[in-house]
């Protein structure tokens, strides 16, 4: 079962400066943010109140991590207990709709049972765990969540039944979380792994599908959209069904401008790009970047998305009419910084979180940024 929440054994703060290398047309400045540190960690989502408050969300290896900027740096905040006795638990995803209403969503280890889904919720004063229904089989892990109301919130993900993978929708009514049914067309194995929408009757996820036979390795882009009374699959145009395309974040900036990102592996492959126009998705012209982790479209002329490949970790930006760059490196670690996610916080700026390795040691730092263009 492919995990989508990296949970690490040890971790350590780093003060290290990040360094921007010079090229043309650079998308942002990049600046590093000072995190507390947990025991362990990493960051593994993130979403603006504003440009000087919001939430961060990740794993320590045995719990969910919080933590909300203050404008200078990220802050360390209770978390419920979300591990069993004999597992862990990470956090993947936060949704700010207020300053008293936030969600955050992830999944929980108990040895020899498996991953099972979890969430938790801000109510103006604490997190509290909220009630995850039963899903179809209890091997289930949620990985994205977009909130409209307190009442009006989606989570994304997966969940195994007889060593395949199936998607995992499920809803927020205002008490609990129930799983709704949605398209599962993979054959052998069905992966959602982002959620978004620009109202409450439209909302998009997206994710990847693998055929049998078993000796199939193709993976095929999945785009499934919710109308307000069901979740129906919408195909992109002219997508081949010989070569492999995984996506990974989806962002709606309005109901006619949804994009949908990820990577096409392979000689002469990378970046890949989708965009809903209102009427129907269609590949677009994807930045210079390895694998695209995640997106944020704040406007059609101001979308952000972040990735990276054997070179490095880098940042892109679309202004309406072409994409920019910047690569990000940290100075100590060893190997590239995995920059998981992006949010706007306004017009040419952004967020960028993430988690910076050093291999050698066994060791994993939280990373945080602010980008400006």
């Amino acid at each position: 079962m492919q995990n989508l929440i990296r949970v690490f054994a040890v971790a350590a703060a780093t003060g290290a400066a990040v360094a921007t290398t010079a090229s043309p047309a650079l998308a942002a400045t990049v600046t590093r943010v000072p995190v507390d540190a947990a025991a362990t960690g990493e960051i593994s989502g993130v979403d603006p109140l504003s440009a000087t408050d919001g939430w961060s969300v990740g794993g320590d290896g045995t719990n969910g991590v919080i933590r909300r900027f203050d404008g200078i740096r990220w802050r360390l905040v209770s978390s419920p207990n979300l591990a069993d006795p004999s597992g862990g638990a990470g956090l993947s995803a936060v949704d700010a709709v207020s300053a008293s209403t936030a969600f955050a969503v992830g999944s929980a280890f108990t040895a020899g049972a498996g991953n099972h889904a979890v969430a938790v919720r801000w109510n103006g004063s604490a997190w509290s765990r909220s009630t995850v229904g039963p899903t179809a089989f209890p091997n289930s892990r949620l990985v994205s969540v977009k909130a409209f109301s307190a009442t009006d919130a989606w989570a994304v993900g997966t969940d195994e039944r007889n060593t395949f993978d199936h998607t995992l929708v499920m809803h927020f009514d205002g008490t609990s979380w129930q799983q709704v049914a949605a398209p599962d067309p993979g054959t052998r194995n069905s992966f959602l792994t982002g959620v978004t929408g620009a109202a409450p009757t439209d909302v998009w996820a997206v994710g990847y599908v693998q055929n049998l036979p078993y000796g199939n390795r193709i993976r095929l882009p999945l785009v499934v959209h919710w109308n307000g009374t069901a979740w129906s699959e919408v195909p992109i145009a002219g997508t081949p069904t010989d070569t492999t395309t995984y996506l990974y974040g989806v962002s709606a900036s309005s109901a006619t401008d949804v994009w949908a990102v990820g990577y096409r592996p392979g000689a002469g492959s990378g970046a890949y790009v989708a965009r809903w126009n209102g009427t129907t998705w269609n590949t677009v012209t994807a930045p210079a970047m390895g694998t695209l982790r995640s997106v944020s479209a704040r406007a059609a002329n101001d979308v952000w998305v972040t990735g990276y490949d054997a070179n490095g970790a880098a940042v892109g930006h679309w202004n309406g009419s072409a994409w920019t760059v910047t690569p990000v490196t940290v100075t100590g670690g060893v190997g590239v910084p995995l920059v998981d996610t992006i949010a706007a916080t306004g017009p040419g700026s952004a967020w960028l979180v993430g988690t910076q390795s050093d291999q050698t040691a066994g060791l994993y730092a939280p990373l945080a940024f602010t980008l400006t263009t």
